[in-house]
């Protein structure tokens, strides 16, 4: 065998590239686990060590800190647009809404990332695109939920993602599950139209 193939036969440089690959998507996993635990100030040690592979590999792949947040975030932030166009095929407005502020709130729960960023700025740093797709999915949810008399018409899609990082910022606080699931709640109530 060429010294230039590894053990499988494979040329060593589409070997490196699927490793590459590989270690690329750990770097990911582990960020989105220990960001999610540990918030926006976990260090690159901690997410090389959980990936299984040294900091230079973390590097290589995301020079800085920023970019490695901004791509977990990405994905996050596209889950969340997911969710809100799945509840635009519900057809029941008030359920499709409530859904989706329930699985948001979720999400920040289990993503203290994606929750201290939403409080602390309001935006997230992802992929061009996105932010234009999550307004238009949120801006038919909250007009169709309007529309059915479940929602009060003095809301926006701007109240509401304002109120999504409130909630997001109350999901991350210290005290007990049931005290967040009641201020979720409380907030789901506010928005009703008045009897």
């Amino acid at each position: 065998m060429s010294t230039d193939r590894l053990s499988t036969g494979v040329p060593v440089d589409k070997q490196l590239r699927a490793d590459a690959r590989r270690n690329r998507a750990r770097v990911l996993e582990a960020a989105d686990a220990v960001f999610a635990e540990a918030g926006l100030h976990a260090g690159i040690e901690e997410i090389a060590h959980r990936a299984g592979v040294g900091v230079g590999t973390v590097c290589r792949n995301f020079p800085t800190k920023e970019e490695l947040v901004a791509e977990v975030l990405t994905v996050r932030a596209e889950a969340l647009v997911n969710q809100a166009q799945s509840a635009l095929a519900d057809a029941d407005p008030a359920t499709a809404f409530e859904g989706f502020m329930i699985a948001a709130a979720a999400s920040a729960a289990r993503y203290r990332a994606l929750a201290e960023e939403m409080a602390a700025q309001g935006d997230l740093p992802v992929r061009e695109g996105l932010k234009e797709e999550f307004q238009d999915a949120l801006d038919r949810l909250v007009r169709h939920a309007q529309q059915a008399g479940v929602l009060r018409a003095d809301v926006t899609s701007a109240d509401v993602k304002l109120i999504l990082s409130g909630v997001a910022q109350a999901m991350v606080a210290p005290g007990e599950d049931r005290s967040r699931e009641r201020f979720l709640r409380v907030v789901l109530d506010g928005l009703r139209p008045p009897p």
